[in-house]
């Protein structure tokens, strides 16, 4: 008996399958696609399915979920063929399928490399034989490393021409000070395309730096604010915010010293015992400020600081973003072959 099942139902791809730390910018990485659920295939076969592809990735050296989210790699599994064999105490039925694999980029559509495996499964029912052909999937096989490689090799070629591109758009976004933006679409490029990354990494640390003015700004304004109703200890929570590498940390220093003399006053004028459980919170508070001030000072410690912040602020702006494709339009949608 023949029957054919094809994986193509809506699924949603969010930017939120796994979480995101600054380790994962500057990497190239590819998001695993998989459905919810599919007739025929339980939710413990389609895990199965997604950790083979998750290990297909990963052993060729990319990871299997990204910062973007913008290349993907995607799962057709076919099953065309099922016999029942029979003898012996109990019957044995026999799938023949196929799993297909594809790294697509999603802004463009293009589809940068595929790959069809045949697949055999046996058990005593047909659910064990599906399960036991997708347990077969060789994870380390040269075929798969080679479609990973191949998606790769086109994935950096891809940084490499849009470069300017993305240099030319980010500066749009610095103009009208979407800073954020700007970093989000700098931070995309990977390490591993070295004829951008510096530019992009310069481009990065321009954008931040204005976008750290920009924040200080209104740090500034609030602690100020805050400030005129006497909340000491809130200004200087709110101070506590001003990156050492802002322009107006400066400004923020000057506000810290006035605020710690206005309590030194403060204090002296109040009984002892209250004074002294005060002091010491606020010696507290000073010398974290002042330890953060100290940093300020230290132009290597800066500089990383720059840089993972940057990285931060654009991988904020990356959870915040909407991104929605759906499996079948995935699948059936007109692509080109690059």
């Amino acid at each position: 008996m023949k029957k054919i099942f094809s994986i193509i139902i809506t699924i949603l791809l969010t930017s939120n399958l796994f979480a995101q730390t600054v380790n994962d910018i500057g990497k190239i990485a590819l998001t695993v696609v998989m459905p919810d659920n599919v007739e025929g295939l339980t939710n413990s076969q389609l895990s199965k399915l997604e950790t083979k592809i998750a290990q297909i990735v990963t052993s060729s050296g990319l990871d299997a979920s990204g910062y973007n989210d913008n290349f993907v790699v995607y799962p057709i599994f076919s099953i065309y063929e099922t016999n029942v064999v029979e003898g012996g105490m109990q019957n044995i039925t026999v799938i023949n399928s196929e799993l297909s694999l594809f790294i697509k980029e999603i802004e463009s559509n293009v589809l940068f490399s595929s790959i069809s495996k045949q697949l055999k499964g046996s058990g005593n029912s047909k659910e064990l034989a599906i399960t036991n052909a997708i347990s077969k999937i060789p994870t380390n096989d040269p075929d798969f490393k080679f479609f990973i490689e191949t998606g790769k090799s086109k994935i950096i070629n891809y940084y490499e021409t849009k470069c300017e591109d993305i240099i030319i758009r980010a500066d749009g976004y610095i103009k009208t000070k979407n800073y954020e933006q700007a970093l989000g679409l700098l931070m995309s490029v990977p390490e591993l395309v070295s004829s951008c990354y510096d530019k992009v990494h310069e481009k990065s640390i321009l954008a931040y730096n204005a976008y750290q003015t920009q924040k200080c700004s209104e740090l500034i304004q609030k602690a100020n604010s805050t400030l005129a109703s006497n909340n000491f200890e809130s200004a200087l929570d709110i101070l506590a915010n001003v990156n050492p590498s802002s322009t107006c940390f400066n400004e923020a220093q000057k506000i810290v010293q006035n605020i710690a003399k206005t309590i030194q006053d403060k204090i002296k004028a109040e009984e002892k015992k209250q004074s002294e459980e005060e002091a010491k919170q606020w010696e507290f508070k000073m010398k974290q400020w002042e330890f953060q001030a100290q940093q300020h000072n230290d132009e290597i410690s800066l500089e990383k600081e720059r840089i993972n912040a940057a990285k931060e602020v654009a991988i904020s702006y990356n959870k915040n973003q909407p991104k929605k494709i759906t499996y079948n339009i995935l699948v059936k949608q007109k692509i080109t072959i690059k």
